[in-house]
C-alpha cells in the first residue's frame, strides 16, 4: 500500500472532528491516526504527543479566528449592528456546523486544571473574542460596560451552544443572538 501524503493542517482538521465528539481525554492517538488515514507511528512523526497535536490545533483555531472572524468587529464599512450580527453568525456556524460541541469551550472545561499547556492559548482565544465584541459595544457604551457586556455575551453564547446541542434545538442560540443584539442598543 502506498504511503499516504497528508499535511499537518489536514491532520489538525480531521483531529478537530474527533476531539469535538469524543473530548480530549477520551480521544486516543489511535483514534486520531485512523481519522487521518495514518498508522499511529506515522502520526507520531507529525506530532510527538496528543498534547502537542491539541496545542497546535488550538493555535490553528486561534489563528483562523484572529484572521477571519474577529476582524469583523473593526469593519468600518458595516454598522455596529451589522458587525455584531456577522461576527456572531460566523461564530455560531463554526460552533454548530459539526457534530459535538464547541471545541474551545469543551477543551477549556475538560483540561483547565489538568493540562496547563493549553491554558495560555485558550485564554488568548477568549481574550481576543472579548476584545472583538468589546470593540463593537464601545460604539455605544463605555469601555468598562463594553468589557462586561462582551464577557456576558460569550458566556451566554457558549451556554446557548451547549443547550442547543443537548436539546437539539437551535432556538437557544437564536434567542442568545437576539438578546445580544438588544444589548447593543
Amino acid at each position: 500500500m502506498p504511503v499516504q501524503k497528508i499535511t499537518k493542517e489536514e491532520i489538525l482538521l480531521k483531529s478537530s472532528d474527533i476531539f469535538r465528539v469524543k473530548g480530549y481525554h477520551n480521544t486516543s492517538m489511535q483514534d486520531l491516526a485512523e481519522a487521518s488515514g495514518l498508522l499511529k507511528g506515522s502520526l507520531y512523526y507529525h506530532f510527538p504527543s496528543k498534547e502537542m497535536l491539541m496545542k497546535d490545533l488550538l493555535v490553528s483555531i486561534h489563528t483562523y479566528l484572529t484572521n477571519k472572524v474577529f476582524p469583523i468587529a473593526e469593519d468600518a464599512s458595516l454598522t455596529p449592528e451589522e458587525r455584531m450580527e456577522k461576527l456572531l453568525k460566523k461564530m455560531g456556524k463554526l460552533l454548530l456546523e459539526k457534530e459535538g460541541g464547541c471545541l474551545i469551550g469543551n477543551t477549556t472545561l475538560e483540561t483547565v486544571g489538568v493540562v496547563p499547556e493549553f491554558q495560555s492559548v485558550l485564554r488568548a482565544i477568549m481574550n481576543d473574542w472579548t476584545k472583538a465584541l468589546q470593540a463593537i459595544y464601545e460604539t455605544r457604551k463605555s469601555p468598562e460596560q463594553s468589557f462586561r457586556l462582551a464577557q456576558q455575551t460569550i458566556m451566554e453564547f457558549e451556554g446557548a451552544v451547549m443547550f442547543s446541542k443537548l436539546y437539539a434545538d437551535r432556538q437557544f442560540l437564536y434567542d442568545a443572538f437576539a438578546r445580544t443584539m438588544m444589548k447593543l442598543n
